[in-house]
């Protein structure tokens, strides 16, 4: 009875996860960016100041030393200084939803996440220099803009970039 149980859960989840995206085939690991400057770097790069290299390949809900991403010192203040939009702040901060693992990308660390059963419309991504904290992000909300991202910058400047949050979309 227990595996039956287990076997449901599990094909609910996945028809779940399934049903965030927006039909288009995301990119295997291997065929990311990230996945292929990961593999590029040399094993003599220098270690982060911040900590935040521990959080590579866990989501970040998961706790790292004790502390989840969100809640991680770096990653809120990366979020105060750069997200000057407090509800757009607070939706990234507290909203609960899917996620992706954290990965690198062009030398940052990036989280990826959404809203639960709003994937396609609602999601965004911090990027964090974990050398220093400079946090980047990307929030996409399809009832605001259809086909537009607002860029939030750490250098404090704000764009609209055609796309959404996921990197590595066709």
């Amino acid at each position: 009875m227990t595996h039956r149980r287990l076997f449901t859960l599990a094909a609910l989840t996945t028809l779940t996860l399934a049903a965030c995206g927006d039909g288009r085939r995301r990119a295997d690991a291997s065929e990311t960016p990230a996945a292929k400057s990961k593999a590029a770097a040399p094993s003599s790069a220098p270690q982060a100041d911040t900590g935040l290299q521990a959080y590579v390949d866990h989501f970040p809900f998961d706790v790292v030393n004790g502390v989840a991403w969100n809640d991680h010192p770096a990653v809120k203040a990366g979020l105060a200084k750069t997200v000057t939009n407090a509800e757009i702040r607070r939706t990234i901060e507290t909203l609960a939803g899917p996620s992706a693992p954290i990965e690198r990308h062009e030398g940052k660390l990036m989280s990826w996440a959404c809203e639960a059963h709003n994937c396609g419309p609602h999601q965004w991504s911090v990027l964090i220099d974990p050398s220093n904290g400079a946090t980047d992000v990307c929030y996409y909300n399809e009832s605001v803009n259809g086909s537009r991202a607002h860029w939030f910058f750490a250098a404090g400047t704000e764009q609209w970039r055609d796309g959404n949050c996921q990197f590595g979309e066709d």
